[in-house]
């Protein structure tokens, strides 16, 4: 599945899932402003273990992505007839939303029954500048079962220069 790739859903799902996502937007956000301290663990309804904000995951940049889909997604809170399953720029903004969510909490979303296995190897690699070569994951081989999920972004890419996100060596499978 695309990084950015959202479900498709319909009638009381995609309003659930947008209320999920908005919820967890307001939750980093208040997090982020001081509002609840930044340290406590969001505990979810059905969920075994809590969602911790990792701090180091809040820049600029991210805060500002998820500023502006809660703010999106505030117009489709108070007016839920908007909501349309074939609405492909909601399932972008929500696919969007959901992929910062998941680098601020470290683990991976699942939105109503959708099942989304944990990779085995999940890496975030950021940069400001990239004038060699930057590889996220590098494997020998990997098994038929083997997963990555790889979050990659550089500002600047200097001539020459490779970001990889997987390279596997060996043999797939």
């Amino acid at each position: 599945m695309d990084a950015l790739a959202f479900p498709v859903l319909a009638g009381t799902m995609l309003s659930e899932a947008v209320r999920f996502l908005f919820d967890r937007a307001n939750a980093v956000l208040d997090r982020r402003a001081g509002r609840v301290p930044i340290d406590e663990p969001e505990r979810l309804a059905g969920q075994a273990e809590a969602l911790q904000v990792r701090p180091t995951e809040l820049t600029d940049g991210r805060v500002e992505r998820i500023t502006q889909a809660q703010g999106a997604l505030r117009v489709y809170m108070s007016r839920p007839g908007l909501l349309h399953s074939d609405d492909e720029e909601l399932r972008d903004l929500l696919g969007r939303l959901r992929r910062d969510l998941e680098e601020v909490y470290g683990c991976t979303l699942p939105v109503g029954e959708e099942e989304r296995p944990q990779p085995s190897a999940t890496v975030s690699q950021h940069s400001n500048t990239n004038s060699g070569k930057q590889i996220a994951v590098l494997a020998q081989r990997i098994t038929g079962t083997g997963q990555a999920r790889v979050v990659q972004s550089t500002n600047t890419n200097e001539a020459g220069a490779e970001l990889i996100g997987v390279q596997i060596e060996g043999s797939i499978g």
